[in-house]
């Protein structure tokens, strides 16, 4: 199996590449999680017409008193189903193993820290067919910084989740096979539009083409369903940090004690949105729509919602692969009146963008994973992200150091504006 060797490595590779981006490490980090039901909304997406729509809600943050009997470890997802599976194989057992080898200390139903003003929120949204825990280094790093981050488990577009009352969500494939249908009207098949908005890609777009772009994203009606109940369930989740500000615990399951130190102590004014894939038009549209959210990003996701009546008035970062996967991100840069960032990473790929290159260095011939360094561009998304982060919600830095950040890497294509 694994040895000593291997772990004192990666230490190494994490304290290079991590603590060399400004990011002071004043905590520990604790991690839990708990469960609600949503019954203003029935579950569409199960044969029975009784379910309500369950949501898990997983959480790091910072703590200041770490229990070493109750430590936790990558992708670690819950008690009731920690392989994020209901029927873990020998092989979820090794990878667990495995994980437990990498240096990262988290501290399962650890108190909150306390300190004299409050903590910050981050809120995630998962890529489909992927778990809460797809980029949990960069949530590890947010919380250790002074965050609190919330990922929000959207069921059965999952591949896994944890629901009430020791039961799970599984993302069946042949359940799903539907789910990305087009309109009627549409003058394209699917693969005709999805190879049309590849067409336009990466280059400069005409008003014409910027016509035709959105005009092909409002015929992704199957996508636009999903997402609209995506950001449902984030609206559902801050709401249920919002009880946890104020102490009230009905209706939640799998809570301890320690969460009722988290009351009192969240700062609700001082919101910002990540999401990875299908999750990055998720909090777009999610921060778009509340108020206290003060910015977004978008890692490599297609905007199904876009719309040339709703430019967006957050501040926005844009993240996206080698090969951008179609042409609504330019599209999107023009119609923002905020602060917008959009950046290419040379070599990267889709799942680039998750915690796969850092967790499988060698697995670089895969699908939807590019050529360049697996511990860089994890270096590159996550320091970006903090810093895009701390300038937004915490008004460290400024945009001018920002910038400067992203000429660092030789590695970033980037266009910015700033806002009106």
């Amino acid at each position: 199996m694994f040895k000593h060797s291997i772990s004192s490595i990666f230490y190494l590779l994490y304290i290079t590449l991590f603590s060399g981006n400004a990011v002071a490490v004043n905590y520990s980090v604790g991690v839990t999680y708990f469960t609600a039901t949503d019954y203003s909304r029935t579950e569409k997406l199960t044969p029975n017409n009784a379910d309500y729509r369950d949501i898990l809600i997983k959480i790091w943050y910072p703590t200041t008193t770490p229990d070493s009997k109750n430590t936790s470890y990558l992708h670690y997802h819950t008690d009731q189903f920690p392989y994020s599976t209901a029927r873990p194989s020998n092989f979820d057992r090794q990878l667990h193993q495995y994980l437990k080898t990498l240096p990262f200390e988290l501290y399962k139903n650890a108190p909150l820290a306390n300190r004299s003003s409050p903590f910050p929120i981050v809120m995630y949204s998962h890529g489909y067919q992927s778990t809460v825990e797809d980029k949990e280094i960069l949530m590890i790093e947010l919380a250790q910084k002074g965050f609190i981050v919330v990922s929000v488990g959207h069921p059965h577009h999952a591949q896994f989740v944890t629901q009430s009352h020791n039961r799970s969500a599984t993302y069946d494939p042949d359940a799903r096979a539907n789910d990305f249908y087009i309109s009627e009207l549409a003058d394209v098949n699917f693969n005709e539009l999805v190879a049309e908005l590849d067409s336009l890609a990466g280059i400069e777009l005409s008003d014409e083409q910027v016509a035709r772009v959105y005009q092909l994203m409002s015929w992704t009606e199957g996508d636009r369903k999903a997402l609209s109940t995506w950001v449902a369930d984030m609206h559902f989740a801050l709401d249920q940090m919002t009880r946890l500000q104020y102490g009230q615990y009905w209706g939640m399951h799998y809570l301890g004690e320690h969460l009722q130190t988290f009351k009192g102590k969240l700062d609700l004014s001082r919101l910002a949105a990540v999401g990875l894939s299908f999750g990055g038009p998720t909090v777009a549209a999610f921060c778009e729509q509340v108020y206290q959210c003060k910015a977004a990003i978008n890692f490599d996701g297609l905007h199904f919602n876009l719309s040339p009546t709703v430019p967006s008035t957050k501040p926005y970062l844009m993240m996206h692969s080698e090969l951008p996967l179609s042409a609504d991100h330019s599209v999107v840069f023009k119609q923002q009146i905020a602060d917008t960032y959009m950046m290419q990473i040379d070599g990267a790929l889709h799942w680039d963008f998750s915690d796969y290159p850092y967790v499988f260095p060698q697995d670089r011939n895969q699908a939807y994973l590019g050529s360049i360094d697996p511990y860089l561009v994890t270096d590159i998304v996550n320091s970006t992200s903090l810093k895009f982060i701390d300038l937004y919600l915490n008004n460290t830095g400024t945009h001018t150091e920002l910038i400067q950040h992203l000429e660092s890497f030789p590695e970033i294509q980037y266009q910015s504006k700033q806002g009106q």
